[in-house]
């Protein structure tokens, strides 16, 4: 008998190609589209929609240059800086010139929030909930995650430089101008992508690093608002701030492409140091270490304080934030005063409302930041739920009603501290620079009377946590923010402007108590529904 030797099979044993480090990318990209198909598409659609939409009207708004000059010199006065972009005094009345300065802040802020979740939901908020440990189980690289996510907020970014350009380019403005404003504010966006990169491998948790992204965010509108106030033009404190970079692009006044390359440059290097940064730590670890087990803490002895003490950093880190920027306002009242004695549309306005319609509405815009720390707040319940860590707290003897109430209730009262600590700073900085001390207390209880608006954002978080649909609740917030901030340029109708809470509160100019009994009131109806909802439907 003579042994004989059966050929391999050809192709059944062959050794797999050794993985690299990007291994894995490409399937990873389509399962963060499709997941995220329906959330894209709806924040693409809206801020494309957005560039057709405020060209049209603005100039439905404001027909005649002598109208369009009077908004204009509103829009240099602090507050107007601050909210809106830098002046450089040629063509002010330009259609295009007056889109270039009112819109791209906030269309840069609404696309840098974009690209910090997108990161943070394919990054760090799997590893916390242990989705990254079945992609890991396959054959992935160690920054394909990393990377993918980074590629998804690129292409996205891409994308919408391309609709919006069109869209603005369809109304009637130039290609190569609105296509610089698009690039400045997907520029910015992309930037801010890659910071949220960078701070998914500095903290372990995913709220940590959302709210040190978006911190970032807050200092850079902060910095590049006060550098503006400095000079309208721009002055060396605002090339600080990379938003200025996409502004000082001057699209539509006198373009220059350059200011776009530090933006470039800048992305890169934040994608490098999360790269090495993602080198250094362990899975699920950061690094900056976690403060561990404290075996000697006190114990938690009711539902309510273990919401608080869960929400401890995020209430200390969103007070401190505006407690900064309520000071920062506030110290602008001087500067407001003596710009009313030269511009006679300012001193009109001064003259009817006084100081306080400013610090209203400079309050409402503070109120309208903390309606998302309210609604997050909130949702934490519906994000425990899913990750599994809810079961933890509803296994013991605690009722799934009591868990969302007290949740609601937890809100209050961390939006109550951030609501003190944004009317002190204010008061401080606008008693300080005018010498009337009493303005410190009258701004604290106009922030406080603020409350009742938090509290009823709180209901409508509760409802889309019973409902299953947290959407619902940063839609809220998003209707907020945009009604304010853009609803007299949108030419929104009045009944939509008065929906928003934050909108209906008037302190310090006015102190409505229907107003403020029936927000509370509704505050209490969504709770209890959402409380009798969410106890009769199964688990997630």
């Amino acid at each position: 008998m003579t042994a004989t030797t059966a050929a391999p099979h050809k192709g059944r044993h062959e050794a797999t190609p050794k993985a690299s480090a990007f291994t894995g990318v490409g399937h990873l990209i389509g399962l963060a589209l499709r997941r995220d198909r329906l959330r894209l598409s709806i924040w693409i659609a809206a801020l494309t929609s957005m560039m057709i939409y405020a060209p049209n009207a603005i100039e439905l708004a404001y027909p005649t240059d002598a109208q369009r000059l009077a908004r204009v010199n509103l829009l240099k006065t602090p507050a107007g800086m601050m909210l809106g972009g830098p002046m450089f005094g040629i063509k002010e009345t330009d259609l295009g010139v007056m889109i270039a300065n009112e819109l791209t802040l906030t269309l840069i802020v609404a696309a840098s929030i974009l690209a910090i979740l997108t990161v943070i939901r394919h990054t760090r908020a799997e590893e916390e909930t242990g989705a990254a440990e079945l992609v890991l189980s396959s054959v992935v690289g160690r920054y394909a995650r990393t990377f993918a996510a980074l590629i998804v907020v690129g292409g996205v970014n891409a994308v919408l430089a391309v609709t919006m350009t069109a869209a603005l380019a369809s109304t009637g403005f130039g290609v190569v101008d609105s296509a610089a404003t698009c690039l400045g504010v997907t520029g910015v966006s992309m930037m801010f992508g890659a910071l949220a990169a960078v701070t998914t491998q500095l903290w372990r948790t995913g709220r940590a690093a959302t709210g040190a992204a978006m911190a970032v965010l807050a200092v850079a509108v902060l910095v590049r608002g006060i550098g503006d106030v400095i000079d309208n033009s721009g002055s060396t404190l605002s090339w600080f701030s990379p938003i200025a970079w996409a502004q000082q692009m001057r699209p539509f006044v006198d373009l220059r492409w350059w200011p776009f390359s530090l933006l470039v440059v800048l992305t890169v290097a934040l994608m490098a140091l999360a790269a090495a940064l993602e080198g250094q730590r362990q899975y699920d670890d950061g690094i900056f270490p976690s403060s561990g087990e404290h075996p000697n803490a006190q114990p938690i002895t009711n539902v309510f304080t273990l919401h608080v003490i869960l929400q401890r950093g995020q209430t200390i880190g969103w007070s401190v934030g505006l407690f900064l920027s309520g000071l920062a306002f506030g110290s602008m009242t001087k500067s407001l005063l003596d710009a009313a004695e030269s511009n006679e549309l300012l001193e009109r306005v001064m003259a009817q409302q006084g100081t306080d319609g400013v610090y209203t509405t400079l309050t409402q815009f503070l109120a309208a930041a903390a309606t998302a720390y309210v609604v997050s707040a909130v949702l934490r319940v519906f994000n425990d739920e899913e990750s599994g860590l809810g079961e933890a707290v509803l296994a013991g003897a605690v009722s799934r009603w009591r868990w969302l109430i007290t949740a609601v209730a937890a809100a209050i009262a961390g939006s109550t501290v951030l609501m003190v600590a944004a009317g002190l700073g204010m008061g401080l900085g606008a008693g300080i620079t005018i010498g009337e001390p009493q303005t410190i207390w009258r701004l604290t209880l106009a922030g406080l009377a603020f409350v009742p608006a938090m509290a009823a954002m709180a209901g409508v978080a509760a409802l889309a946590v019973a409902l299953r649909h947290p959407w619902i609740g940063w839609l809220a917030v998003t209707f907020v923010i945009i009604s304010l901030y853009l609803g007299a340029l949108l030419r929104l109708p009045q009944w939509l402007l008065d929906v928003s809470p934050v909108g209906q509160t008037k302190a310090p100019v006015d102190y409505s108590a229907g107003a403020l009994i029936t927000m509370a009131v509704a505050s209490a109806a969504l709770t209890l529904v959402a409380g009798a909802i969410y106890r009769r439907r199964d688990a997630v």
